[in-house]
């Protein structure tokens, strides 16, 4: 289930007077987005991803318009592969990108791709798995309705900061501004701990999940 941006609207536009709707909504969307962004909350299991011999890079497609934001944890052949920053990596190795073997580590230079170290030696079926955390894509028309039901307020608070810190506008207010911008800047801070917390104790799931 899912809920479209003018759901958001009861809670937005009576505090937003003259504001239209277009505007509330690409407020709402990318009030939803930078959230999912900082706070790592919406997580999901990615689809198994099937090795190929001596191909490192793998491309993440978590579903439709969504964008994964970090691998969360990531498994090669039921096996936990330890996160590792490029830098930490060069360490190991004299070139990693020619090591080739069985996956111990896992690298993310960029948001859509998954990189194993050393890439695997031999073409395994369904042998890459991977708990993600995502956000809506830029053309995404809803929410996840977990994610309205849990998180409406601390949204619709990070919307209302980007439309009163607008200028010359009928609804302009700096002072609640930003009293909405620390309500959702606190709202962050607690669901990435919550988030933190949880990903210590999760177990694979096969739907989307929040903390």
């Amino acid at each position: 289930m899912a809920k479209t941006w003018d759901k958001f609207y009861d809670d937005l536009l009576t505090d937003v007077p003259g504001c239209p709707q277009p505007l509330a909504k690409n407020a709402v969307k990318q009030a939803a987005i930078e959230f999912c962004e900082r706070s790592f909350v919406y997580q999901v299991d990615h689809a198994p991803i099937d090795a190929v011999a001596d191909q490192g890079e793998y491309t993440f497609a978590p579903g439709a318009n969504l964008k994964v934001v970090r691998p969360e944890r990531v498994w090669y052949d039921k096996k936990t592969l330890t996160a590792k920053t490029p830098q930490e990596i060069d360490l190991l190795y004299a070139y990693w990108p020619d090591e080739s073997g069985t996956p111990l580590y896992f690298v993310q230079e960029r948001l859509e791709k998954l990189i194993l170290v050393p890439k695997p030696s031999a073409a395994l079926v369904g042998a890459i798995i991977a708990k993600v955390s995502v956000k809506p894509a830029r053309a995404a028309t809803d929410i996840d309705d977990a994610l309205w039901e849990k998180y409406l307020e601390i949204i619709t608070s990070g919307a209302k900061a980007r439309l009163f810190a607008m200028k010359k506008k009928p609804w302009t207010d700096t002072t609640l501004s930003g009293y909405h911008s620390d309500i959702y800047d606190n709202g962050i801070a607690k669901a990435k701990v919550a988030a933190t917390r949880g990903h210590g104790r999760a177990r694979m799931r096969t739907t989307a999940h929040f903390f």
